[in-house]
């Protein structure tokens, strides 16, 4: 649930984001229950509002398109990468945990291209660990990565259709990714949120 309302918060919704940000820890705690009491949390009713919040972000998305005539569909975040990651590792690492591992590649993909600046990188990135969600895994090669990409193209009509966060709550869908900025990409995230042994 957690990596659904990351999703829409990065592709649509900022206040989403940060109410995450602030409230993640807590809400895993209890788990996604309204708090007893105001102690407890800096919004007593962050469960409420993050899931009215996810809610209606993707019913935003997912209404107008039911019969997915539209390809370019902003809740493909976080699902370019994962497919194949979670065959690879089936059954260690469940669906959200590779949405999550993809989305935290792509938020490195959107800063090396400029859109998100390195402490918004960092926010997201804190917030996906508030929240238990791993932002990486060894399973998660180049060569798959790369694979990834060109079976997207395939399967989606020749373009890759790649959702990226352009700001926090904002996105568009891209359509280009040299290789050698994946290579780029691939060497910061792996160096930089690796689980050193």
């Amino acid at each position: 649930m957690e990596d659904s309302m990351l999703l829409m918060a990065l592709m649509k919704h900022k206040e989403l984001f940060e109410l995450l940000e602030k409230e993640g820890r807590h809400l895993l705690d209890s788990r996604f229950q309204p708090s007893s009491t105001t102690q407890e949390s800096v919004c007593p009713d962050a469960a409420s509002v993050c899931t009215r919040l996810a809610i209606e972000s993707m019913l935003e998305e997912l209404a107008p398109n039911l019969w997915e005539d539209e390809l370019d569909r902003l809740v493909d975040f976080g699902h370019i990468i994962s497919p194949e990651l979670e065959m690879k590792v089936l059954p260690a690492l469940l669906h959200g945990e590779a949405v999550n591992i993809d989305m935290a590649f792509m938020v490195y993909v959107a800063h090396e291209r400029g859109f998100l600046s390195e402490q918004d990188k960092r926010r997201i990135v804190v917030c996906m660990q508030s929240l238990d969600l791993p932002v990486w895994h060894s399973h998660c090669s180049l060569e798959l990565i790369l694979k990834s990409l060109n079976d997207r193209l395939k399967h989606s009509a020749g373009s890759l259709r790649m959702p990226l966060p352009t700001a926090l709550g904002k996105a568009r869908i891209f359509n280009d990714i040299e290789e050698m900025v994946v290579c780029q990409v691939f060497k910061k995230w792996s160096e930089e949120l690796c689980e050193k042994p």
